[in-house]
């Protein structure tokens, strides 16, 4: 529990401070299968909502390796590693369903939020592992993780996206994510930063967005045109810094993000989508971004109402949870509603900026989402 609420406070008290973007050259190997826990015989499965798209989705793990940059976080001195998850639209719905995750990270988010071990290997994806991509360049979406996270904890919406056509890929910033498990083997727990230097994770994770940014592209798999960057947390304060540092993204998107002072403008269209509390610090964003912004909040939706989290509250357990912490973490807000106005507000955003579709649903209430209030 401990854990928990640290990562919770920290997600309210991040600095965006400036940050220099990398666009060295950056190495990249496939991942190969790791040993899988599968659920206890007779468990249900909790199968995530089903993308809305009519596009078949597929994913795959990349390891990227920067050959730019020295690893700020390692003991000893290393280049800096990452593992990126891509989701994709592919041609068919045949081939193995992927996992939700690597045993080691459902175990790691397990032990943060006191849910049974290996409670979380219920949670089934829809897509299907190492799928054939389509041959096209695809609008990117860049996902960042919250402090203590994972790159998993976006599968819904990042299978949502690609059902609509978008490139989603999910970066695990290494050793502040909850486990990261490479090709060799290694496995990297969560660790650091200090929590006395979030501004400095900012800047590093900025940097990550921006190293798998310069891959993708070099292997020629986006429309250099349309990229976009979201995150949850600390993950939606790394969107608004990589769209600040790196000119190559052209919308940002803060899903429950905390900022504190000074707060910077972001130069490309930025949303920023929370739950229903209000602090100083995104009144002051409000006040200097100059481009395009809104914020919209949502008096339903708790802090992990913006990621999978909801599909983990039945198999972990978590309705033990003291009613004011399950409150704040979850909300009131069913499941199945919270994917929903997570896909809703991400893909008409997405839309309106790499795309040009027309959406009043930043502008005025919606009918369907009463519970959503512009502010």
């Amino acid at each position: 529990m401990v854990t928990l609420f640290l990562a919770l406070v920290c997600a309210q008290v991040l600095l965006l401070a400036p940050a220099t973007a990398t666009t060295a050259p950056a190495t990249a190997t496939a991942t190969p299968a790791t040993a899988t826990v599968a659920p206890a015989a007779g468990t249900p499965v909790v199968r995530l909502p089903r993308p809305t798209g009519v596009l078949p989705v597929a994913t795959t793990a990349v390891h990227v390796v920067d050959q730019s940059r020295v690893d700020p976080w390692a003991p000893s001195p290393r280049l800096r590693e990452l593992m990126v998850q891509l989701w994709y639209p592919t041609w068919t719905t045949r081939g193995a369903r992927a996992e939700y995750a690597d045993v080691e990270v459902t175990r790691s988010l397990e032990a943060a939020l006191g849910a049974p071990r290996d409670s979380l290997r219920v949670i089934t994806p829809n897509a299907v592992r190492d799928g054939a991509a389509v041959p096209v360049r695809l609008p990117l979406v860049l996902f960042s993780h919250g402090y203590a996270g994972s790159r998993a904890t976006g599968t819904a919406l990042a299978e949502d996206l690609a059902s609509h056509g978008y490139l989603v890929a999910a970066v695990d910033h290494t050793y502040e994510a909850a486990a990261v498990r490479f090709p060799d083997g290694r496995v990297i727990y969560h660790g650091l930063p200090p929590e006395d230097d979030i501004a400095a994770a900012i800047r590093v994770r900025a940097d990550d967005l921006s190293t798998v940014l310069t891959e993708l592209l070099r292997r020629r798999l986006v429309d250099p045109r349309r990229v976009a960057a979201v995150g949850h947390s600390a993950g939606g304060a790394t969107a608004f810094e990589a769209a600040r540092t790196d000119r190559r993204i052209h919308a940002a998107l803060n899903l429950d993000g905390g900022l504190t002072s000074p707060v910077a403008p972001v130069p490309v269209p930025a949303l920023l989508l929370t739950g229903a509390w209000h602090f100083d610090s995104w009144t002051e964003w409000a006040s200097v971004q100059r481009s395009w912004g809104r914020h919209l909040a949502v008096n339903t939706m708790g802090h992990y109402s913006f990621t999978d989290a909801p599909y983990y509250v039945e198999p972990g357990n978590l309705r033990a949870l003291p009613a004011d912490v399950f409150a704040e973490l979850f909300g009131t807000v069913s499941p199945t509603r919270a994917v929903e106005l997570q896909r809703t507000y991400v893909r008409a955003f997405v839309d309106r900026w790499l795309r040009g579709v027309p959406t009043a649903v930043f502008d005025r209430e919606v009918a369907r989402y009463p519970e959503v209030e512009i502010r």
